[in-house]
């Protein structure tokens, strides 16, 4: 779990620096981290404040940028393709703070069962 968990470091510390005091909460959950398994999936939630009125088109958009500078970038990513021959399997969702009221399912799933990297609300 640590050379994923340094994959899941590097995209987070992107997204903070390039977004700020704009990123509230970072909570990851997903088979890898109920099966302590880095091959398996991750979901990635983001907390973003001022992306309610963009599409979640275009928040997955926001995601895939960020996902693809640390492929390009990032040490342990290199070291997690070696190590398992493939990319590590992280999905992103990016939603407001006052859409996590909205029960939406896989967003509850992550806040029940999910590991909180970073709380600010």
């Amino acid at each position: 779990m640590k050379l994923l968990l340094s994959v899941i470091e590097d995209l987070s510390s992107s997204i903070i620096e390039w977004y700020g005091d704009y990123v509230r909460r970072i909570i990851i959950g997903g088979k890898s981290i109920e099966n302590r398994n880095e091959i398996d999936e991750t979901i990635y939630l983001l907390v973003l404040d001022k992306v309610s009125k963009i599409s979640f088109y275009a928040r997955g958009e926001i995601f895939s940028f960020f996902y693809n500078k640390i492929l390009k970038n990032s040490e342990n990513v290199k070291q997690y393709i070696l190590r398992y021959g493939t990319l590590p399997k992280i999905y992103g969702i990016i939603i407001s703070p006052k859409e996590l009221d909205y029960e939406i399912p896989i967003v509850e799933y992550i806040l029940n069962n999910g590991i909180e990297l970073l709380n600010r609300s």
